[in-house]
């Protein structure tokens, strides 16, 4: 899981790759447990900070919400990347990444897709492949 999440923040920028389906549902699990842990600090401070009235703890809250905001901005371009990495690797094009947008269902469909298998593709005229 480690090394797939490595992969998610080195390649941020790499649209032309593949990714397969550990690496993708690693690095997506990585990031909501970072995600349930910034959660967990935050609903901590808060809820301290808000029973005891004290503004320390408010101040922490607010820097712990700042951080986590931060966190949301810098993983939304990999997530881009490795989800088009993702949607190629099991044979579809970069444009299905809109498919969320469709009501009601679009969300069920990608994820459907997102779990495809990986797409083999066969080279054309390998003369180690008689077959073709």
């Amino acid at each position: 899981m480690i090394e797939a999440y490595k992969k998610f923040w080195k390649g941020y920028v790499d649209f032309e790759g593949r990714s397969t389906r550990s690496d993708y549902w690693f690095a997506y699990l990585a990031n909501m447990l970072t995600v349930i842990a910034f959660y967990v600090l935050l609903a901590i401070f808060g809820g301290i900070a808000r029973a005891t009235e004290s503004s320390f703890l408010a101040v922490i809250s607010f820097i712990i919400l700042f951080i986590f905001f931060a966190f949301g901005i810098a993983a939304l371009l990999p997530g881009i990347a490795v989800t088009v990495r993702r949607l190629r690797d099991a044979g579809y094009n970069w444009a299905f990444i809109f498919i969320p947008l469709i009501p009601f269902v679009g969300g069920i469909i990608f994820i459907v897709l997102l779990c495809q298998p990986t797409k083999v593709e066969v080279p054309f005229n390998n003369f180690n492949n008689p077959q073709q």
